[in-house]
């Protein structure tokens, strides 16, 4: 029972915070890992460009952020369909 409390520190709250605290942890060190070997932005690409001093044109009459969004809404929502639809053929519910 000695040994048992050295491990908890006496406390069973403490015990479950140092095991969340080491998840958290280790979750931001993947985490960090993998945005290491992300590109820095692929936005410079467009500023750089000869496009980019009439691009404030371009976007008063197709508004380009808007149609980023609702595109990646609309494909967020077929994405769910999709995994949704494997799920229930992987349990058989549908054919």
């Amino acid at each position: 029972m000695f040994e048992l409390n050295l491990l908890w520190g006496g406390n069973m709250a403490n015990f479950i915070i140092g095991i969340l605290n080491g998840l958290i942890k280790g979750l931001g060190a993947i985490l960090s890992t993998l945005f290491f070997f992300l590109p820095p932005s692929p936005f410079t690409v467009i500023d750089n460009s000869p496009v980019a001093e009439y691009l404030p044109y371009i976007n008063y009459l197709l508004p380009i952020s808007e149609v980023i969004v609702i595109l990646s809404a609309w494909v967020t929502a077929i994405g769910i369909y999709y995994i949704y639809q494997i799920a229930l053929r992987w349990i058989k519910a549908i054919k």
